[in-house]
């Protein structure tokens, strides 16, 4: 079937559904009928050796000053996490080649191949405290905004395993997420571990548009029934939704199984709407495609990865986890980041929802040891 046969009307339908119509149309919200550039490869295409930067001694040396030079200044009044939450790329300064390197990368973050590593970092041999301050410092440079969960004002995450930690007092109820277990997770959107897979979404739209566009009609309408989960006592909303946005001619895409479908420890409450047939479809068919089209990527001690989360889908295989009382095997670290100068349009309707955990002003928490693994704290479950 011909890109052209292709209608945009039902796409630009969905994508205002809900929407006055007096909002004026927006060429940058229709459906594009090929998605093109850097990002439209496949596995055939990549050697994933050409995502990574390789810092070499010097480099890590000169970060490790930084993270050095970060924790000598930190007032005796100040807690650590007033110290890391004020790290930027001016607290954390680099020589300017070094910084050069890492703000080029998102260039290739955003308009290249949607995937880039930072590699080297292991040789530093950090404490927990260190790596949390070289994890964001470097970010920084990156990609210099930061996201806040907007219950818990947790900026960064641990996803390790706690499935045998003690239940803490008031957790007894609660599940724990997909990060904090050693089970498979399909192709969506989390850090993955050293038997990774990445999808890339730009191929696999123009795939669609060739074989099932309907698929893609699906994806876009404003259905979708994501579950929000509010807490042991209260019950969870839901939110309608589409999993398939387009903007300045870019498809993304934004399918998270676990408020869709649920999952072992955080089942979907009975009383959430079920995907519909042409939904589950819609989601198989996607992930088939992403395992058709995915590049595995090795994982080495003290990367750095940053991903194009609006453009490239991501997965882990199930691994094993140390048994209980010994260290885990298995530990990351994980943000959610945005660089304003090279950031997407993202579509005027959903904007907001884009928008939200990049709030200014709010708290952020970077928790150096994981102790709240089933977000007591925020008395709010997570899917992630």
């Amino acid at each position: 079937m011909s890109d052209s046969s292709i209608s945009r009307r039902p796409s630009l339908e969905s994508l205002r559904s809900g929407c006055s119509m007096s909002i004026p149309k927006n060429e940058s919200d229709r459906l594009p009928p090929r998605a093109h550039g850097l990002m439209a490869w496949d596995e055939k295409d990549i050697d994933p050796k050409s995502f990574v930067l390789m810092l070499n001694n010097d480099e890590v040396q000169t970060i490790r000053h930084a993270v050095v030079a970060i924790k000598l200044r930190q007032p005796p009044s100040t807690n650590g996490n007033d110290m890391v939450a004020s790290i930027n790329k001016s607290t954390f300064s680099l020589p300017t080649g070094l910084a050069d390197k890492l703000s080029a990368l998102s260039t290739q973050i955003h308009h290249g191949r949607g995937v880039a590593i930072v590699r080297g970092l292991g040789a530093a041999n950090f404490n927990d405290k260190e790596a949390v301050i070289a994890f964001v410092g470097v970010c920084a440079h990156v990609c210099p905004l930061r996201a806040t969960d907007s219950y818990a004002n947790i900026t960064l995450a641990h996803i390790r395993d706690a499935s045998k930690d003690k239940v803490l007092p008031g957790a007894e109820r609660m599940g724990l997420a997909g990060s904090k277990l050693p089970i498979a997770m399909v192709l969506r959107r989390h850090p993955c571990d050293k038997r990774q897979e990445r999808g890339e979404e730009h191929h696999r739209y123009n795939e669609l548009l060739e074989t099932e566009p309907t698929v893609l009609e699906t994806m876009a309408a404003a259905d979708w029934p994501f579950e929000l989960k509010q807490g042991v006592n209260v019950p969870p909303s839901l939110e309608p939704g589409p999993t398939l946005f387009f903007a300045d001619g870019k498809p993304m895409v934004q399918h998270v199984n676990a408020p869709l479908k649920g999952g072992a420890q955080l089942p979907r409450d009975k009383s959430m709407l079920p995907l519909s047939p042409k939904q589950v479809h819609a989601s198989k068919t996607l992930e088939e495609l992403a395992h058709r089209f995915s590049v595995k990527l090795d994982r080495q001690q003290g990367d750095i990865q940053f991903i194009n989360n609006l453009s490239i889908m991501h997965a882990r295989r199930a691994y094993s986890s140390a048994v209980e009382g010994k260290a885990a095997d298995r530990h990351f670290l994980r943000m959610f980041l945005r660089d304003s100068e090279n950031e997407w349009t993202k579509p005027r309707l959903y904007q907001n929802q884009f928008d939200k955990a990049f709030t200014r002003g709010r708290p952020e928490n970077f928790p150096i040891i994981d102790n709240d693994p089933w977000r007591i704290i925020s008395g709010r479950e997570s899917h992630g």
